[in-house]
């Protein structure tokens, strides 16, 4: 007791004749804050997803099989619902992404450096990509508390209505883009894995983006719709493959992380034949001739011939018959076998300049914007979706000569214009299911049969988004169960602020 007692009479000693005490006893080569660069790479990192496992179970085996372009045989069929599997998206999302970009935003607010401004602003872009991504998938989440455990002590956030989160992405988007205008530089250069810094490109970007949301609430709010898109398509779009928001990553066989594309580390985890091209999505293909199968799908001897190409049939539950066949189309095996996109350095792309022409077909369609002329739009995002395959390099590469020839055996018809755009946009976003799905229940094409399982697990119905967490259920209960009462339930089948019949 008496040496306690002596300890702390030295320490009241110093705390009070020594001001300084506090300033000699930081260690000078610890960082107090990382620099933004830092965080913002790690950000663009986990985008995507970390890895194998969390882009599996909410790409994989149910994004990409809801719209019908692959069918995850170990399961047994398209969308059976996992209920340990739709959490993944949401939670791995908000400890990552969400908590680094709003981290890295507050530091940015308070900066003094001359490239604060710009820098901010390319985060804020980036912070948009995230939310909406997430609030496609679930609709109501938390959004303005979101990430703010460490800075104001929030540790249960509200969830923010879906219509309240676009209003305000939206609102940042042109915040954004107008300073990105400015003429200023950023600090970020190579750290930066989408553009290197290129604050033209992140211009683009954010008025892309712009007119994706814009378009998502057609069926919700067509004013609002019209009025965000003439606002993104005046402030400027990607204009080319060279503006795509992509990022490259490594050639890594053993990186389990975020450094190897996560689409790829999906298929070739996977046991042989358990990853298969849906009938639906290579009937489209195979019955227009269409040069991208060469590309997205082949049989597991890497031959293309459109003779020995096969889609698993969505209604196919067994396994084993799937199995059977010997040139089914797939994604697992050897790297240098089936798919040429299946390597581990392929690009990830958040949005291409193809579906920003679809989308300019799209908007000319229903309101004449984007100069009107529906036709050209589409022509020229059939042949940037063509195109931009050769980024991923590895022999890739469709000729202008097979282009033209699959737009002259497949020319656009007018009567059919929102079908045939967003029939490509299908297309064009394969391993992006976070757009693909949300387009398709946005557009409605292209029309998809349910499979039979869907009888069981939604009454027959595709579902329409995924399910809230357990753990929020268990950690934040009061918010999650008030966006569920908001929203009418936390079905499979439960529709989104945006997503109306």
């Amino acid at each position: 007791m008496k040496k306690i007692l002596i300890l702390l009479s030295i320490s009241v000693i110093l705390g009070s004749c020594d001001n300084g005490f506090e300033d000699i006893n930081v260690n000078p080569t610890k960082p107090t804050q990382l620099d933004p660069s830092t965080k913002l790479t790690y950000t663009q990192l986990y985008t995507a997803g970390s890895g194998y496992a969390s882009y599996l179970f909410w790409n994989v085996i149910h994004l990409m099989q809801n719209v019908q372009q692959l069918n995850e045989t170990s399961y047994g069929t398209s969308f059976l619902y996992q209920t340990n599997n739709t959490h993944w998206l949401f939670e791995e999302q908000f400890k990552t992404t969400v908590k680094n970009i709003v981290d890295l935003e507050t530091q940015l607010e308070t900066s003094e450096d001359p490239t604060a401004a710009i820098d901010l602003a390319i985060a804020r872009v980036q912070k948009v990509l995230i939310f909406s991504r997430i609030t496609d998938v679930y609709g109501d989440i938390p959004y303005s508390e979101a990430g703010k455990g460490f800075l104001e002590g929030i540790r249960f956030p509200k969830y923010d209505k879906q219509s309240d989160i676009y209003a305000d992405m939206l609102e940042t988007l042109e915040n954004s883009a107008t300073i990105l205008s400015s003429g200023g530089a950023s600090s970020f250069g190579s750290a930066d894995l989408l553009y290197g810094g290129d604050v033209s490109k992140w211009k683009k970007f954010a008025n892309s983006l712009m007119l994706r949301l814009a378009l998502r609430m057609v069926k919700v709010d067509n004013a609002a719709a019209q009025t965000w898109a003439a606002k993104a398509i005046a402030g400027g779009v990607m204009t080319s493959n060279a503006d795509i928001a992509y990022v490259q990553y490594e050639n890594n066989a053993n990186d389990g992380g975020p450094n190897v594309n996560p689409l790829t580390k999906c298929f070739t985890s996977r046991s042989a034949n358990q990853n298969k091209i849906s009938k639906t999505f290579m009937d489209f293909m195979k019955d227009r001739n269409d040069p991208r199968v060469s590309v997205l799908c082949s049989t597991t001897a890497g031959e293309t011939d459109f003779a020995l190409q096969f889609g698993q049939d969505i209604n196919t539950f067994t396994q084993s018959s799937a199995n059977s066949k010997p040139n089914v189309n797939i994604f697992g095996g050897a790297l240098s076998d089936g798919s040429r996109i299946i390597i581990y350095d392929a690009p990830f792309f958040y949005q291409t300049y193809a579906e920003v022409e679809f989308m300019m077909a799209e908007a000319a369609e229903r309101w004449g914007q984007a100069g009107g002329d529906v036709e050209a739009h589409y022509n020229a995002g059939v042949t940037a979706a063509m195109q931009y395959l050769s980024m991923y390099g590895h022999g890739v590469n469709i000729s202008q000569t097979q282009i033209d020839d699959y737009l002259a055996a497949n020319p656009f018809v007018p009567a059919e214009a929102l079908k045939m755009i967003n029939e490509q946009y299908w297309v064009a976003t394969f391993g992006n299911a976070n757009e693909t799905f949300a387009n398709w229940r946005r557009s409605g094409y292209p029309v998809l049969v349910p499979a039979n399982v869907a009888d069981v697990y939604t009454s027959g119905e595709i579902p329409r988004r995924l399910n809230y967490p357990g753990s929020e259920k268990l950690n934040n209960p009061d918010n999650v169960e008030e966006a569920i009462s908001r929203q009418g339930g936390d079905l499979l089948t439960t529709r989104m602020w945006w997503d109306v019949e």
